[in-house]
């Protein structure tokens, strides 16, 4: 069904825009998949709370807005926070911003915003939840408080310089769709659609809130074995040099993460709104 509807995805193509980060195409091509998945009682129930029901033009309506003094309170619900190399999420311990309130994670958000959409949906309850099961997907969203999820963890990706957390948010892909894909962005999404594999944690009890503790704990795990962790088995450490090896490596991992997250969020719009 994804390969089919791939054609769907291309001919509507230019409602994107050209982009090679993770961040805005990473949560472009979320966004768009999951359309393209959606039950029609779904889509008409999206019509009314975003302009055309476009998914893809509000999928990076969260970080456009993070920034701003109306929206800073939003800014911890991005990511979560783990002690360094435990490589598990406990939400008890985990989910919390900086003033120590409970559930102010990306995890706690994910809650948040189903249980709005369930009661009483509203467009930025949408927005939200479009952008923060992107986010949830991507390791290094759910990596070490000590290092901001490698933020602080300076590295050369190919001799440029650069830091871990932008390597796997925009340097990894920008290099693969430039050496695989003939620099061409769109090539790489129908690479994603056409060679994906069954997935494992798409489904769950988001009712009672599980969802994001089993999707942050996958993350978790993940940044400790691929993000935080060179091909070599050594850990990555300020000053590494991440060569062609890592980032076609590490690809496999965020080609798979992408598609998860379109599922799930397929999954959680279709039970939001079947009724």
């Amino acid at each position: 069904m994804i390969k089919t509807l791939f054609l769907i995805f291309v001919s509507l193509s230019s409602l994107l825009i050209p982009t090679t980060q993770w961040g805005p195409i990473g949560h472009q091509a979320v966004a768009k998949i999951s359309q393209d998945l959606i039950s029609y009682s779904t889509q008409q129930a999206i019509n009314k709370l975003i302009p055309d029901g476009n998914m893809t033009a509000v999928a990076n309506w969260a970080d456009e807005v993070r920034s701003l003094p109306a929206f800073k309170w939003s800014e911890p619900l991005h990511f979560i926070n783990t002690p360094s190399w435990v490589c598990n999420y406990n939400r008890e311990r985990d989910c919390y911003n900086e003033e120590g309130q409970y559930l102010m994670c990306v995890d706690g958000a994910i809650q948040n915003y189903t249980n709005r959409l369930l009661s009483n949906p509203q467009s930025d309850d949408l927005k939200f939840l479009i952008h923060f099961v992107g986010d949830i997907a991507q390791p290094l969203h759910c990596g070490f408080s000590e290092d901001r999820g490698g933020n602080t963890i300076h590295v050369d990706l190919l001799k440029k310089s650069t830091n871990l957390h932008a390597v796997w948010d925009s340097g990894i892909i920008e290099n693969v769709i430039n050496v695989n894909f003939g620099g061409n962005w769109l090539n790489w999404i129908q690479y994603l659609e056409y060679n994906f594999q069954p997935l494992g944690n798409i489904t769950c009890d988001f009712k009672n809130g599980v969802c994001g503790q089993i999707w942050g704990d996958e993350s978790t795990n993940l940044a400790c074995e691929y993000a935080y962790v060179n091909v070599d088995g050594s850990k990555i450490v300020n000053g590494t040099h991440l060569t062609e090896t890592y980032i076609q490596s590490r690809i496999k991992i965020i080609n798979t993460q992408i598609l998860k997250a379109a599922l799930r969020l397929t999954f959680l719009l279709n039970e939001i709104f079947k009724n």
